[in-house]
C-alpha cells in the first residue's frame, strides 16, 4: 500500500512538471501570432493583433474548399520545390495597403475590384518576416523542420491554378484572424504548407549521408607527386643503369606538383618529413578568407623541411651522365624564369628612323668604266701607277696553339 501511494505521488510530480513544460515551451499557435504582430510592428509601427489560430490537416481537395473566391492568393516557395499557398481577404489586404501608403488604417468602404501583382508585392514584407520568426520561435520543436525555408513568390489567379501546384498529400493549414489599429480592419488570413518527407530531403537532414556516399569513399583516388621535369638525350636515357642519379635542380623541395586525373594540377606544396615519412606541405591554393587552408594541415605538427642543400647533396650531377640536362625548357615545371635582361632601348615599340643618306654627285659624271685596268694593276697604255707613299703601321704578333681535334 506504501509502495503504490509513492508510485502515485511521483506520477503526479512528473505530469505537474511536464504541465508547467508545455506551459512555457512555445506552440505553434502562439509562435505565430507573436510573429504577426511583431513583423507588423517593427515594418510599419502597426498594432496588429490576433484574435484567435486554428489549425487542421487537409488533403488536396480539403485545400481548395478552404480558399474563398475572391481572395489574394499567393505562391510560398519552399526548400526542394515545396509549395506552400497564403490566402488574405480583401479586409486585411486593404488596411496593410494603406498603412504603406497613406501611413495610416482607415475605415473606408473597401472597393470590389481586379486584385493585381502589386498587390500581392505589398504583401510579401509581412509575409517574409513572420515566416522567418515563425521559425525562430519554433527552434527544437518538432515540427519547426516543416515550416523552415518558406518565403513570398508570385501572385496566383485563382484556386484553380492553386490546384494544379498541390503536389503533396497532405498540408497543414494555419488560420488567423486579426485586426489592425484597434480595430479599424479586421480579416483573416490563412497560410498552407505541404507535409513533406524529411527522411528524404536533404534540406531537413543537411549532415546525412547520400545514398551512395559510403560506396564512393571507397574508391581509389590516386595522386602523384613531381619534384621536377627534365630533358636527357636518348643516347644518355638508353644508358642508365641501376644506381645512376639523375641530377635535380635544387629549388625542387619548394615546387612539389600534385597531380590528379589525366595530369591535372591540383596543388603545389614543399616536400618534408613526417613521422619518419616524406610529406608534402600544401601551399597552393591557398583557402578564401584566410581561414585554415591545406597548408596548415602539417604546419606545427612535427612537419620538417627538406634541406636544399643537404636533401639533395646526393643528386649532384656525376660525371659520368654529362652536362647534357635542360631544366625547364619550355616544359611546365612550375618554376618562374629569370628576368630578361635590359639590353639599353632595343625591343621598343617603334624603331627609330635612320637619316637620309646623301646623294652621291660626281663632277665627271657617267658610269665608270673598269674594263682598262688589267690584272697586273696597269693604267691605260701600260702605265704605272702613281706611288701612294708609305702607311704608317705597327707589327702584330700572333700566338696560334696547335689544337687536336678530338
Amino acid at each position: 500500500m506504501t509502495e503504490a501511494m509513492r508510485q502515485d505521488v511521483l506520477g503526479q510530480k512528473a505530469q505537474a512538471a511536464r504541465r508547467a513544460y508545455e506551459a512555457r515551451a512555445m506552440s505553434p499557435a502562439k509562435a505565430l501570432r507573436r510573429a504577426l504582430s511583431r513583423t507588423a510592428d517593427l515594418l510599419w509601427d502597426l498594432a496588429l493583433v490576433t484574435q484567435g489560430v486554428t489549425q487542421e490537416m487537409l488533403d488536396q481537395d480539403g485545400v481548395i474548399e478552404a480558399l474563398r473566391p475572391g481572395e489574394l492568393l499567393l505562391l510560398l516557395d519552399g526548400p526542394d520545390g515545396a509549395v506552400g499557398l497564403v490566402s488574405i481577404d480583401r479586409e486585411l489586404m486593404t488596411g496593410l495597403i494603406e498603412v504603406q501608403t497613406i501611413q495610416q488604417v482607415t475605415q473606408i468602404p473597401i472597393e470590389n475590384r481586379p486584385l493585381t501583382p502589386t498587390d500581392a508585392a505589398m504583401m510579401a514584407p509581412l509575409i517574409d518576416g513572420t515566416l522567418g520568426r515563425l521559425v525562430e520561435n519554433l527552434e527544437g520543436h518538432p515540427i519547426c523542420p516543416q515550416l523552415d525555408g518558406y518565403r513570398f513568390g508570385a501572385m496566383i489567379e485563382d484556386s484553380r491554378g492553386a490546384s494544379l501546384l498541390l503536389d503533396a498529400s497532405s498540408y497543414r493549414l494555419f488560420r488567423v484572424s486579426m485586426d489592425l489599429a484597434l480595430g479599424r480592419r479586421r480579416g483573416e488570413m490563412q497560410i498552407i504548407f505541404p507535409e513533406r518527407d524529411l527522411r528524404s530531403s536533404s534540406f531537413g537532414a543537411p549532415d546525412a549521408l547520400g545514398p551512395y556516399e559510403k560506396r564512393v569513399k571507397l574508391l581509389p583516388a590516386k595522386l602523384d607527386a613531381v619534384l621536377a621535369r627534365v630533358r636527357i638525350p636518348l643516347r644518355k636515357v638508353r644508358g642508365l643503369k641501376p644506381g645512376e642519379l639523375i641530377p635535380l635542380p635544387p629549388e625542387v623541395l619548394d615546387g612539389v606538383e600534385l597531380l590528379a586525373g589525366e595530369g591535372k594540377i591540383v596543388a603545389r606544396g614543399r616536400l618534408g618529413q613526417l613521422n619518419g615519412m616524406r610529406a608534402v606541405r600544401l601551399t597552393w591554393p591557398e583557402m578564401a578568407g584566410g581561414g585554415e587552408g591545406p597548408g596548415d594541415l602539417l604546419d606545427g605538427e612535427g612537419f620538417e623541411a627538406e634541406d636544399a642543400a643537404g636533401g639533395l647533396a646526393a643528386l649532384s650531377a656525376p660525371e659520368e651522365l654529362g652536362g647534357d640536362f635542360d631544366f625547364g625548357g619550355g616544359m611546365d615545371s612550375g618554376f618562374e624564369a629569370e628576368e630578361t635582361p635590359d639590353f639599353g632601348g632595343f625591343g621598343g615599340d617603334e624603331p627609330e628612323e635612320l637619316p637620309d643618306l646623301p646623294s652621291l654627285d660626281f663632277d665627271g659624271g657617267g658610269d665608270f668604266d673598269f674594263s682598262s685596268v688589267d690584272a697586273a694593276g696597269e693604267g691605260e697604255g701600260g702605265e704605272e701607277l702613281p706611288d701612294l707613299g708609305d702607311f704608317a703601321g705597327g707589327s702584330m704578333d700572333f700566338d696560334f696553339e696547335d689544337s687536336d681535334d678530338s
